[in-house]
């Protein structure tokens, strides 16, 4: 007897364990490609990097999932912007590439520590969350999680389109569609442009 509920325990623990795993997994679409383009990667460090002080956490959370382009208007970017005749080219390209999602890899270049999130929404409070105190030296993991586009890109890779957003709960965060030039080989904001923007 004692080795028949032993056996049915260790079928049962199995089997709890593989649909956890299942579960873990089953966010990321069986289809899903990865995002290997070096130069995006380095648009959305650039972005990150711009953007941790305001994270209040040592460490990033990025959802591993790229942002989807959507076709109902929310979040769009033909719809959140009138689009720079010069910026066109970058634009279809980002449109293409945010047609589905794609899988993001461990290449940002970034001086804080981060990793990726498996959550494809992150639920948290109506409160926006304190700053850190001088004394407080505990490593703090980002509440909120960045959602990000694959970059689209001119021809001449000089002109670059990027969707970033990050929530940290129900009322706390914010986003934009960020229009780049690249500049003695360095990636920067474009200027005398208007951006959309939002905050939650």
């Amino acid at each position: 007897m004692k080795i028949a509920l032993s056996s049915g325990l260790t079928v049962s623990l199995l089997l709890c364990g593989c649909s956890a795993h299942e579960r873990v997994h089953n966010h990321i679409p069986a289809n899903a490609g990865v995002y290997e383009d070096a130069e995006g990667y380095a648009v959305l460090s650039m972005l990150l990097a711009d953007a941790i002080e305001e994270t209040h956490g040592a460490i990033l959370r990025i959802n591993m999932l790229t942002h989807v382009e959507s076709v109902n208007g929310t979040h769009s970017l033909e719809d959140c912007m009138k689009i720079p005749e010069e910026f066109r080219e970058a634009a279809n390209d980002y449109e293409r590439r945010a047609a589905t999602a794609l899988v993001l890899r461990k290449k940002f270049t970034l001086n804080a520590p981060y990793d990726l999130a498996g959550e494809t929404r992150i639920v948290g409070s109506k409160t926006r969350p304190a700053s850190p105190t001088a004394t407080d030296t505990t490593p703090k993991i980002s509440i909120g999680v960045f959602y990000l586009s694959p970059v689209g890109f001119d021809a001449t890779r000089t002109r670059a389109i990027a969707y970033e957003n990050y929530i940290c709960g129900n009322l706390c965060g914010w986003g934009a569609f960020r229009l780049l030039v690249k500049n003695a080989g360095k990636w920067e904001e474009a200027k005398d442009l208007t951006a959309c923007t939002w905050r939650y």
